[in-house]
């Protein structure tokens, strides 16, 4: 599982970002983390340049930006005051820069945060499609990010959603998955789409007395096994269930367990981005996917197909980008 214990909320103060409050201070209560807030102020090259040829008597650097960056760092206290416990309030951070999403990006990386909370759209609100600081985040960053909105209660977070192709880098998803589900006692559903062309795993190992979704099935326990014992993940264990496509996690952790119930999806789709559109519209609270995968025929190439789906889907997105060593030898 991965450890949150740095939560970092962009903010652009619209409505929108106190859904991003709330379920910032829910997860880092039941995760005992804590809550920084961030807001990117842009460089204004375009006003610089106009006040400098106007000859205007104002030092946007000594003038314009301190005031603007207290009067932000005076709204997020207040933000924070009013929507993040004691015990888990961190600081306000102000940053001036001409990319803000890249900004934020960064500023996660270098300061080792676990975890990106923000709205799907800010101030410019779409009914089609998350924001695209949002977007532009989702693509740059090393730090796993959960995108919300109004459709997620705090408290009601109870279907998780992994898209997987069956490739090791799908299933660089599963640590956060299972970091959710077991803050919030939640379910865990692996989903597989069949598109027209077939699967890449309908080759894998095929028993001609099953099912061609049973194989798949068969298939992705499997790798899904060589996974946690690729990734040196000892405490977790599958524990295969009586009912086909349903089984369990179990986490050890010193003397005591706990069980995560799995469930398998197997569907035919036109397309990948499509097929889970639509499963998790009707089956999931989040969808928590690696924003980069392989696969034979590239069936299911994650990493187009995350940004359509982080773009489109109704449904909350958790991203999560598996370290970039082990892209190179997978």
């Amino acid at each position: 599982m991965q450890e949150i214990k740095k939560i970092l909320v962009p903010t652009d103060f619209s409505e929108n970002s106190q859904l991003a409050y709330r379920h910032a201070q829910e997860i880092a209560h039941r995760a005992g983390a804590k809550v920084d807030f961030i807001h990117v102020i842009p460089m204004l090259s375009y006003f610089h340049k106009s006040l400098s040829n106007m000859q205007v008597p104002l030092d946007v650097d000594k003038e314009l930006y301190p005031t603007v960056q207290k009067e932000a760092l005076h709204q997020m206290e207040q933000a924070m005051d009013d929507y993040i416990a004691e015990e888990t309030k961190g600081e306000a951070i102000c940053r001036i820069d001409r990319k803000p999403s890249t900004s934020v990006a960064e500023y996660a990386q270098d300061n080792n945060y676990d975890l990106i909370v923000m709205p799907t759209k800010g101030h410019h609100k779409s009914t089609l499609m998350r924001g695209s600081t949002t977007n532009k985040i989702v693509r740059h960053s090393s730090v796993p990010v959960f995108t919300v909105d109004e459709g997620l209660n705090t408290e009601g977070l109870k279907q998780i959603m992994i898209p997987t192709d069956g490739s090791m880098l799908s299933f660089t998803a599963l640590p956060m998955a299972l970091t959710l589900a077991t803050i919030y006692d939640a379910s865990i559903i692996f989903y597989h789409v069949q598109e027209l062309y077939g699967s890449p795993l309908d080759s894998e190992g095929r028993d001609p007395k099953k099912s061609d979704e049973q194989n798949i099935y068969e298939a992705l326990i499997s790798r899904l096994d060589e996974y946690l014992a690729a990734e040196d993940i000892d405490n977790v264990k599958i524990a295969r269930g009586d009912k086909k496509f349903s089984d369990q996690f179990v986490i050890s952790d010193n003397a005591s367990s706990r069980r995560i119930n799995i469930h398998t999806a197997i569907e035919r789709a036109v397309s990948a981005h499509l097929g889970i559109e639509d499963y998790a519209a009707e089956h999931a609270d989040v969808v928590v996917m690696a924003t980069h995968g392989h696969s034979g025929f590239a069936h299911l190439l994650l990493g187009s197909t995350t940004e359509k789906v982080a773009q489109s889907l109704s449904t909350p997105v958790l991203t999560v980008k598996p370290d970039e060593n082990k892209l190179s030898k997978k």
